[in-house]
């Protein structure tokens, strides 16, 4: 089965345009949080989604679109585009977003945004974070996001390993492997370009990709809808 597999899309529909025309046909698309928030198009990202048939976990920006749920967490900025989101959205999309699991299990994988610990808040950046998380799953393999970083995690006797990721390298998946697929919308590893991966779970690879995108009609949409000007401005150097 070859799997698109993205996170943290952030409601910026041109990237996710870009990355699904690069990925071309696959057998599924799996979505580890955080869809809306920040940027221009929470509804029209939803439906393109919705239509591709994608399986999506909640985030933390979707649970407080959603519900309201940790807004106080959030800086004044996040909370101000998270109150935006609740007023474009229907009712409907909104309890579509409330309903969305937390974890989910698909193909020996077991998909959240945060970690199993804490599946929307906790950050994995750290090889013991990432053992952790290895250590709760009950799949061999489990995927998250969050970090809008690309990373790749696998558990050894030792404990947890991070593998140094090459673009368009395939990698592959050990006894049990964490993967993050990095930002759709929102990169924040120095690379504007938007972050992908593909599974392919029949020669148990995954392989981590980038799309070029229309930043500036990203940016123009973010501006016209009166977001604050900060998600606008980063875009254009991945941070």
């Amino acid at each position: 089965m070859r799997v698109g597999l993205l996170s943290d899309i952030h409601a910026n529909l041109v990237a996710l345009e870009a990355v699904l025309a690069a990925i071309g046909k696959v057998d599924a698309l799996w979505v580890t949080g955080d869809t809306v928030g920040y940027g221009p198009d929470p509804g029209d990202t939803l439906a393109l989604l919705r239509n591709r048939g994608a399986l999506l976990v909640q985030g933390n920006h979707d649970r407080a679109v959603a519900t309201g749920e940790g807004l106080e967490y959030f800086h004044d900025r996040a909370a101000e585009a998270a109150r935006l989101h609740q007023q474009w959205l229907s009712p409907e999309e909104r309890d579509a977003l409330a309903a969305l699991p937390t974890i989910a299990k698909a193909g020996g994988f077991t998909l959240c945004h945060g970690s199993l610990r804490d599946p929307l808040w906790e950050y994995v950046t750290t090889t013991r974070a990432a053992g952790a998380t290895l250590q709760l799953a009950e799949t061999k393999h489990c995927c998250n996001g969050h970090t809008h970083i690309p990373a790749l995690f696998h558990l050894t006797a030792e404990g947890a390993k991070a593998t140094h990721i090459v673009e368009r390298t395939a990698y592959r998946l050990e006894e049990r492997t964490l993967v993050n697929a990095g930002s759709v919308g929102q990169p924040r590893d120095g690379d504007a370009r938007a972050a992908y991966a593909l599974l392919d779970t029949e020669a148990g690879t995954v392989t981590f990709y980038r799309a070029s995108y229309r930043v500036d009609e990203t940016q123009r949409r973010i501006r016209a809808r009166g977001l604050p000007e900060m998600f606008a401005d980063r875009l254009a150097f991945g941070v």
